[in-house]
């Protein structure tokens, strides 16, 4: 029982500081039941949500698509977001209507940003009509950051992993013969059950306090639940290792 007390009291003491340093907008009593409290910078150190130090941290920042609205990124930037990843399209229903605007507001408010495509490829030519679309995209709107292959879900798993691989070998050439860095994004479960290599960067979604996938990630989406200024809602965080 000492064990179970001791560390609810540190998960209580870390919300205790964070909320204290929120000296922006005010927040309702309930903050805590929808949003993740932490994940944030605490005295010169990015600690989780019991307060304790992430290990290896170079940056924090977002990704975002039409699902968070209208976004004040003049707010965004004012709230320690390094970069963001902004979602241009998906295979199904087409260009992310905000996409436009939300490359527009990151550019002209300092935040470097990559783009995503959250992919339902059946083969390796869609994959490639795929990232030659975000390829375009971010020729045009300049982003700098990695253009990543959104990989997911049921139909993805049901493509099996023989040929998620050359999807993602596809998508991946694309980018690199266009002189941007490719990466994949998944789940920690997804990438160790159907992709079993993957020829580029990878951004890792496990949410909790600690970041447990061992095959080498280059960026950790830790929550679903992050707040953000300049954000009506909630918002993925997001770490950058070094």
């Amino acid at each position: 029982m000492r064990g179970v007390t001791m560390k609810l009291f540190r998960r209580i003491t870390a919300l205790a500081c964070v909320l204290a340093c929120l000296v922006v907008t005010p927040v309702s009593a309930t903050v805590a039941d929808y949003y993740d409290i932490g994940f944030m910078k605490f005295n010169g150190v990015y600690v989780n949500r019991l307060g304790l130090p992430i290990p290896n941290v170079a940056a924090r920042g977002i990704d975002v698509s039409s699902y968070q609205g209208t976004i004040n990124w003049a707010e965004v930037a004012t709230d320690d977001v390094s970069f963001a990843f902004i979602r241009c399209g998906t295979t199904n229903t087409g260009v992310d209507k905000m996409f436009e605007t939300n490359a527009a507001g990151a550019a002209a408010n300092g935040i470097p940003f990559g783009l995503y495509y959250r992919t339902y490829a059946p083969n390796e030519e869609i994959a490639k009509l795929e990232a030659t679309y975000t390829v375009m995209c971010a020729q045009n709107y300049g982003a700098t950051l990695p253009l990543v292959m959104d990989i997911e879900g049921s139909t993805l798993a049901a493509l099996g992993t023989a040929q998620l691989q050359k999807n993602i070998q596809a998508f991946c050439d694309v980018v690199r013969a266009a002189g941007y860095t490719p990466m994949v994004y998944s789940s920690k479960s997804f990438m160790n059950t159907y992709i079993k290599s993957c020829p580029c960067d990878k951004w890792i979604a496990q949410y909790g306090d600690n970041f447990t996938y061992t095959g080498g990630a280059k960026y950790w989406q830790c929550s679903s639940h992050g707040w953000v200024k300049g954000i009506e809602g909630r918002v993925d965080i997001n770490f950058r290792f070094n």
